[in-house]
């Protein structure tokens, strides 16, 4: 008996911190049906939604309906305006494509040259140019881009993509930097660890990342 309670306390101790499949499965479908209520989002209002700056659930909007001047390309997932339960993505990561002007995917603005009155004036022919004016490429290394993954696993932020939005969905706190985010998703630039980034000991994280092309896809065959 006594041999049998110190193999089950080292067989415990070998495996405390490592993720069941239920908790990595569950976070997966976290952040897939976040991306659901993203497109959704999307395909309603012609435009994504803000940022969550402040973690109460809602988009941070102005009286004029647009995003606060406050608010940036990153922040917390608005739960409460795409519709979903609090507890199921309170602690999600959320950024968006806002370059000035035109390019800013959370503005409804004419793109198209419509009248205004006409069927698609502001509709989803001016989003769907807005996607697709995005570089195909990093340009401008201020904006949220996901890396590309190295032949090991690790996230590349060198060779890095423009995404139309991005999710994170933090598991625990694996790299002990008191952030529940891990690697490149807890630094305070606007890197984001790729999808496909290799779980580890110190990363254990859950990123969801919708490409521009991506996303004017699934709007063309969802908007009839």
């Amino acid at each position: 008996l006594v041999v049998i309670g110190a193999l089950s306390l080292l067989t415990s101790r070998a495996f405390h911190g490592v993720d069941s499949p239920e908790t990595q499965s569950s976070a997966e479908e976290k952040a897939h049906v976040a991306r659901s209520a993203l497109r959704h989002f999307a395909l309603a209002n012609k435009r994504l939604p803000c940022p969550d700056p402040d973690g109460d659930g809602y988009e941070n909007v102005g009286a004029d309906g647009q995003c606060a001047s406050t608010t940036g390309e990153t922040g917390f997932l608005p739960y409460h305006t795409l519709g979903l339960a609090e507890m199921a993505h309170n602690r999600m990561r959320y950024a968006v494509y806002r370059a000035s002007g035109d390019n800013d995917l959370t503005r409804r603005v004419e793109r198209t040259g419509d009248a205004e009155g006409a069927p698609d004036y502001l509709g989803l022919g001016d989003f769907i140019v807005a996607l697709e004016d995005i570089p195909a490429s990093v340009t401008d290394a201020s904006h949220p881009r996901v890396a590309a993954v190295q032949a090991d696993g690790a996230s590349d932020c060198a060779a890095a993509l423009y995404p139309a939005f991005a999710l994170i969905v933090p598991n625990q706190d694996k790299d002990s930097d008191s952030h529940p985010e891990d690697g490149e998703n807890s630094g305070s630039g606007p890197c984001i660890a790729s999808p496909l980034q290799a779980r580890a000991w110190n990363y254990d994280d859950v990123v969801v990342s919708e490409s521009p092309d991506s996303l004017a896809g699934w709007i063309v065959l969802n908007m009839n």
